[in-house]
């Protein structure tokens, strides 16, 4: 049985460098095709902060590209972060499966971790960073 829904605090791109304002349109929610991911990439080329922002029929999850368990990237080719079955996140690398209401890894080798959430928000169709 997996453990009730709950996270850490979202990464905020005011923290990254170079990263944009909060206000800042990242793209529209038609823009990101169904069960499909948009992939932002900001900071530095020595310290860049990629993160993506995936579509699950009305919601919308933000979360840092990058692997708990080691810090490798979790998509399998650019942009595609689900399972075959298209109901959790999937890393490439090691196979850690991960929630996408939260981040919680409760399959792989960092179960019990969290992706790192990234602050969006979505209003009038359009992604915003938050």
């Amino acid at each position: 049985m997996l453990p009730k829904l709950g996270k850490p605090g979202p990464a905020y791109l005011a923290d990254v460098p170079n990263a944009p304002q909060a206000g800042t349109v990242l793209c529209r929610i038609d823009d990101i095709p169904e069960n499909g991911a948009a992939v932002f990439t900001y900071g530095t080329e020595e310290d860049p902060f990629e993160f993506f922002v995936q579509r699950i029929g009305e919601a919308v999850y933000a979360y840092r590209n990058l692997c708990p368990h080691v810090a490798l990237p979790m998509d399998w080719r650019p942009g595609v972060f689900m399972d075959p079955q298209r109901t959790f996140f999937l890393c490439a690398n090691h196979g850690a499966v991960f929630r996408p209401e939260d981040g919680y890894c409760f399959a792989g080798p960092c179960r019990g971790q969290y992706l790192t959430a990234t602050a969006i928000e979505v209003r009038n169709g359009i992604v915003y960073v938050a």
